[in-house]
Order: structure tokens, then sequence, then C-alpha cells
């Protein structure tokens, strides 16, 4: 979970690049050739991005929050420069805005590190990818084409929309991944690993053929209720369950 924080963080590190290269590109147009230094801050926030992106190491936080944190210094500096009439601020007093949403950047970026540092040093190696290897199998698995995969969706209301379950049994656990379907696509959101005698359906009214069934699932301590499923998952949990159902 933390692994797709850094991903996030990446990106958000190689668009603020993006936009001091253009903010660079702007100042030295102006004939100012305090733009080359924002300039090659953007570079470095571009490269630290891809780096933050593809680097699972707490190291990558450091370099991504320095960086940041030297640009918000720098568009400082600049304001200071501009009020003894040194330069003229190509955005104007939008700068200060601009310097202090990077310097909180830098902030944020940087208390994630000690957070993702415990993280890793209390996690064991080889446990993690083991458990990397269940998640990106549970993500690529396609349900119908799956012996044992598990997959129904869930009515979070309005503001939290569809989240989507997928299970795959191992030994005799379940590995529990939970999504925010959004523009039809998946974002992990929670992983986790229950016993299977403690996950159970109980379908509610009657059976469609063909047709997705209505069901409340027990997940361990977890309840669902809205749950939407079709007959071949459900049989895969509960096959008493499903069978017992009267047919319409």
């Amino acid at each position: 979970m933390f692994d797709n924080r850094l991903r996030s963080s990446g990106n958000g590190s190689i668009i603020w690049g993006v936009l001091n290269l253009a903010l660079g590109g702007l100042v030295l147009a102006a004939h100012n050739n305090w733009g080359m230094v924002s300039l090659l801050l953007g570079l470095a926030l571009i490269v630290a991005g891809i780096y933050e992106r593809t680097v699972r190491e707490p190291r990558v936080i450091i370099v991504s929050a320095v960086t940041l944190g030297f640009l918000a210094l720098w568009n400082f500096g600049l304001i200071g420069l501009a009020a003894i009439g040194r330069l003229h601020l190509a955005l104007g007093g939008k700068t200060l805005y601009w310097a202090i949403a990077q310097a909180w950047g830098a902030f944020a970026t940087w208390k994630t590190y000690h957070v993702y540092e415990k993280l890793r040093d209390a996690t064991d190696p080889q446990i993690l990818q083991q458990v990397r290897g269940y998640v990106d199998e549970l993500k690529k698995s396609k349900p119908d084409q799956s012996l044992d995969l598990i997959e129904f969706d869930v009515n979070a209301g309005f503001v939290r929309g569809t989240q989507r379950y997928r299970l795959k049994p191992v030994e005799d656990l379940y590995t529990v991944a939970q999504y925010k379907v959004q523009l039809g696509r998946m974002h992990l959101q929670n992983v986790t690993f229950i016993p299977r005698n403690q996950v159970t359906l109980s379908p509610e009214g009657t059976k469609w053929m063909s047709k997705k069934l209505k069901a409340s699932l027990q997940l361990g301590s977890l309840n669902l209720r809205k749950v939407t499923i079709t007959s071949d998952m459900a049989l895969r949990i509960s096959p008493s369950a499903v069978a017992a159902m009267p047919v319409t």
C-alpha cells in the first residue's frame, strides 16, 4: 500500500518538475538568466520522481523531499531578490503561494520517510515479496478464467462508490484485496488475510438464472451488505447456500 503512495508521490514530483521547467523557460524568455536555476531544479525533480516511482527504498523519499525543499527555498529567494529590485517575478505575487505549496509538499514528503522506514524495518523481505506476488496475481487475474478466484462488488454509497473485492485461497486462508472502481479501473485500497472458515455468504431474495445475485457477506469481523455477485462466484464461496435458494 505504501508503494502505491510512493508511485503517487513520484508522479507529483514529476508534475512539479514539468511546471518548473515551464517557469524557468518563461524567465529565460524574459532575458533573465535566473531562470536557468528553475530549469535545473525542475529537471532534478523529474529525475527524482522517476527514481521514486521505480526504486522501493526509503531513501527515495529523502531525495524527493530535499529536491522539492531546495526548489521552495529558491522561490523564496526569488521573492527576496524581487523585493530589492534585482529581478522581476514571472508569476508576480503568485510566486509566494508557489513557494509555500512546495515547502508544504517537501515537509509532507519528509514525514512519510519515517513511516516507510519503520514499515520496512518491521517487514520480512521474503514475506513482503510473497505478498506482492499474491497482490499482483489478484490484480492481473481474470475471474472467469480462474478456477478458484472469487470476485464481487459492494455498493458503498454515493461518496465511496463501488468497492470490488477479490479473494484467492492460499492454504487455509483467503488473500483478500479491496479495490475502488473508478472510471473502469481498479485502485488497490487494502489487503488482508482471513481464515476460509470465517467467510460466509447469505444470499438475499431469489436466484435468477445467468444473472447476478444480491447477498450479504461476512469477511472475518467485517460484514458487507449490498453485495452483488454472480452465481458462479457465489458457488465458490458457499455451494449449499446458493443451491438452497428458490429459482424464479
